[in-house]
């Protein structure tokens, strides 16, 4: 059996003799106090140099601090690094600064000249451009198909200073950087982030050091022995357990974490939504991924050559090439097109059932209320629609080209305006927002149309989260439906990250287990 023995005394903590503190301190407990002596830090550096794995010194970190011998401290450190994206940037210079040294160098210039000139793409020519107004560095003019660009003095001043982003920037191409919480650059790193130039991560570090009861312990003398943590058979038969000590047992002391199977967060706030919803008295429908032009805009009287359809940038698709219609639906729906409904003229074109057999990914869930009109023209109807839709957007910070919406529609006799904003309150104070607005929106299936604002307390502002209307006669009179019809749609993976706290929606479907362990769940 080996011993580090140290001469034996007694002293009283708080208290309590140093003889019962001593025989709460298992091997492990002792020693770590043993590696502590010369330093304090981290728990996994502290555990590497008494010999144990990070568990088994987090829990024996827990006694120490139970019995005041040692202070835990938590802190959260933020670790970031560059993406592709932007080790380019680090490289090249931001899009911003590139135009401007143009456009110092040049005077007032073609936006896109200037770009060009700087070896920038659309893309970044875009990036460019927000970023150069946002900051104030330059003035825009459209002279006919161009925009031209001129610096302002406010840019001028900026030509020779560095920007704190720029310097991080410089700062990261040597590798990772760490950040404690409360460093300032830590807000610099978020608009990183935000702008998909840095991946920023956040771990829960834990430090500990001996308090100075800890140290007087340390210097009375500690005696390493064997103790048996495990009374296995090998144990019993061989009788080791006569010899050595049997360590106690804390139950109170926490064990390595476990993390057992659990809902997504973001389908928890989609169950909790569809909860919502039922209790309401709607009936849940089916939603699809595939859907013709028909279903996803001809019958919602989006003109086929209307500037309305680039709301939506569909995602055309090779197969299927086209999709089958409902022949007599589509003529229907043709005459509102072309001459109209009940006294209005339509869009006054030719319709081309060519267009509306082609398939698309489904951009709103607005096209699965529409298909159950068409199956069920009689009122009443109360039903809704949670499903994935998709869009040609460009991804950023809350902007995805697949996310979730919602949809829903209630069509009964004698319906009304009032009743729709009715419904909404009932449904926006369900979902736990205390302040709401309406105030007039623009759809082209719906008239008259509204738009509902929250405000977000910790943000302090209003957000726009659904739009709603009562479908145009144009809409609702192919379908064969004779009722007034109100209709509803929450842009749901914004509301999901406001639910969650989110500044960037991308982190729900970016696979951070860490994320999605650390958020409640069922």
């Amino acid at each position: 059996m080996t011993k580090q023995f140290l001469p034996f005394q007694f002293l009283s903590f708080s208290g309590i003799a140093l003889h019962d503190i001593r025989e709460r301190l298992g091997p492990n407990e002792k020693k770590l106090i043993i590696a502590l002596r010369d330093r304090g830090g981290r728990i996994e550096e502290v555990a590497a140099a008494a010999g144990m794995d990070q568990a088994t010194a987090m829990r024996s970190s827990m006694v120490l601090a139970e019995l005041g011998l040692a202070v835990i401290r938590e802190k959260t450190v933020h670790t970031a690094e560059l993406t592709e994206e932007g080790r380019r940037y680090a490289e090249a210079g931001l899009p911003e600064r590139r135009v401007l040294r143009q456009i110092a160098r040049e005077g007032e210039m073609g936006l896109a000249s200037a770009a060009e000139a700087c070896g920038l793409d659309e893309r970044e020519k875009q990036v460019a451009a927000v970023w150069l107004r946002k900051r104030g560095w330059a003035e825009f003019l459209r002279m006919g198909e161009e925009t031209r660009i001129t610096i302002t003095e406010e840019g001028r001043s900026f030509l020779s200073k560095e920007l704190p982003e720029e310097k991080i920037m410089e700062e990261m191409m040597g590798g990772q950087v760490q950040c404690e919480e409360g460093d300032e650059r830590i807000a610099v790193l978020r608009e990183l982030e935000r702008r998909g130039l840095v991946e920023l991560r956040e771990k829960t570090v834990r430090e500990i050091r001996l308090t100075e009861d800890g140290l007087k312990l340390l210097q009375e003398g500690l005696e390493l022995s064997e103790e048996i943590t495990e009374l296995t058979h090998e144990v019993l038969v061989s009788g080791r357990w006569r010899e050595a000590g049997l360590r106690r047992y804390d139950v109170g002391i926490p064990g390595a974490p476990c993390y057992p199977a659990k809902r997504h967060p973001q389908q928890e706030v989609i169950d909790e939504l569809r909860e919502i919803l039922v209790g309401l008295g709607f009936m849940e429908i089916e939603g699809r991924s595939v859907e013709s032009e028909f279903w996803n805009f001809d019958a919602l009287f989006q003109a086929q050559d209307h500037p309305a359809r680039e709301i939506h940038d569909s995602l055309s698709l090779s197969v299927p090439r086209r999709a089958k219609l409902p022949r007599a639906l589509l003529r229907r729906v043709a005459m509102a097109h072309e001459r109209g409904v009940d006294g209005s003229t339509g869009w006054g074109y030719r319709f081309n059932p060519e267009i509306s057999a082609r398939a698309v990914l489904c951009s709103q869930t607005t096209a699965a209320t529409i298909r159950y009109l068409a199956q069920h023209p009689d009122p009443p109807a109360k039903v809704f629609c949670i499903h994935r839709v998709y869009r040609h957007e460009k991804i950023d910070y809350k902007h995805l080209a697949e996310f979730y919406q919602a949809e829903g529609i209630v069509m009964d006799r004698g319906l009304s305006f009032r009743d729709m904003l009715g419904y909404l309150k009932l449904i926006l104070e369900a979902l736990g927002f205390e302040r709401m607005r309406f105030r007039p929106g623009m759809f082209p299936f719906t008239e008259p149309s509204v738009e509902a604002d929250v405000y977000h307390p910790e943000m302090r502002e209003w957000i726009e989260i659904l739009g709603a209307g009562m479908f145009r006669p144009e809409v609702t009179r192919p379908l064969g439906v004779r009722h007034p019809v109100l209709a509803w749609g929450i842009g749901l993976t914004r509301l999901i990250a406001i639910r969650l706290g989110l500044d960037d929606i991308r982190k729900l479907f970016s696979g951070d287990l860490s994320w999605i362990r650390g958020e409640k769940g069922g």
